[in-house]
């Protein structure tokens, strides 16, 4: 099959050591190394015109975000030129494990980068995932929320860009700068009262499913048109991947039923959340009073104040008004291990 390796030449763990062991490992001419988003988009268009059946990016789930969007939009607005023709499929996107949450990288068994490299070499690779991507404000992507998420990630981000100290830095490309940031930033601000909290209106703009905790789970069906949630909350959170990075299962039901996302809201505090750590971390975690979890295929959220949001682990600033839906076709994920045959595995 024929594969590209494309590396962003700007993230801190691309160096010249990385990039030489990868060249052992990748023939030259499917090597490409991008400096700025619009190189990485025309890299793109050139591997999509040139027929590559791979392409593997380099780097966290921003940089496979933005591959995912250069690649549909490539090959829909050729398909869309010869609407007579047969339409060409999507080719098998990868994720090589080099960003710092690695969600999509964690749910389809992405190890160490030249590990991989070898197992792409030698063919050992498990059937593509078929993975749905989200639209919203024409972006596709596998998560976004609203509140506690795109509150703690504004804090890192914050932390991230003032930290001096060599040792700190290195912290802030791990776990551990999250939680620097959940201790630093975001906790006492809930402690002063000035956590993110607001009044909340979700509506099912197609069928969508409760998932009844007090039921084993059992989906409930809810008719298009039907509210979904009203009330105070603090998170909103959308996932078509059941991880949030760090193999954090925040989705545990995504991927369960084709053509829908896992919609999560919540109305507990920061402290509650903290305190239940574990189980959101193992995907067990379960409220009938204050965490609702729903499938769904389009809907719309609507607060009452401004709130934090982000996409795919990246800040996007703040929304009072967004529409989710279900992309037209799912993505193919090249899938890094044999054994796993699906997004929920």
């Amino acid at each position: 099959m024929k594969t590209a390796v494309v590396l962003n030449g700007n993230a801190k763990r691309v160096g010249p050591r990385l990039i030489a062991n990868f060249r052992q490992l990748v023939p030259e001419r499917d090597l490409y190394i991008s400096t700025s988003i619009d190189e990485a988009r025309a890299i793109i268009v050139h591997l999509v015109d040139d027929g590559y059946e791979r392409i593997m990016c380099g780097g966290g789930d921003g940089t496979f975000v933005q591959v995912v969007n250069d690649v549909v939009d490539r090959i829909r607005a050729e398909n869309l030129a010869r609407p007579n023709g047969t339409p060409r499929p999507y080719p098998q996107i990868g994720l090589l494990r080099l960003g710092t949450g690695n969600a999509v990288a964690g749910m389809t068994g992405a190890s160490r980068p030249t590990r991989d490299l070898m197992r792409l070499r030698d063919g050992r690779l498990g059937p593509p995932i078929p993975v749905d991507m989200i639209v919203a404000e024409g972006r596709r992507f596998p998560f976004a929320g609203f509140g506690y998420d795109g509150e703690l990630l504004n804090d890192y981000l914050w932390l991230k860009e003032r930290v001096e100290n060599p040792i700190l830095k290195k912290l802030f490309h791990s776990v551990a700068g999250y939680f620097l940031a959940l201790g630093l930033k975001t906790v006492p601000r809930h402690m002063r009262g000035r956590g993110i909290s607001t009044t909340m209106r979700i509506t099912a703009l197609e069928p969508a499913w409760y998932m009844d905790p007090l039921n084993n789970d059992e989906p409930v069906e809810h008719p298009a048109g039907a509210i979904l949630f009203e009330g105070a909350a603090t998170v909103a959170s959308v996932g078509s991947v059941p991880f949030y990075g760090y193999g954090i299962r925040i989705f545990p039901f995504a991927g369960q039923k084709p053509g829908t996302f896992q919609l999560r809201v919540a109305s507990v505090s920061v402290f509650h959340a903290v305190a239940n750590l574990g189980a959101l971390w193992r995907g067990s975690y379960r409220n009938p009073q204050g965490c609702f979890d729903f499938l769904c295929s389009r809907i719309r959220i609507e607060s009452d104040a401004p709130l934090p949001y982000q996409v795919g682990g990246d800040g996007a600033g703040w929304r009072t008004d967004l529409e989710f839906s279900v992309d037209e076709l799912p993505v193919p994920l090249v899938n890094m291990r044999p054994a796993l045959t699906s997004g929920n595995a």
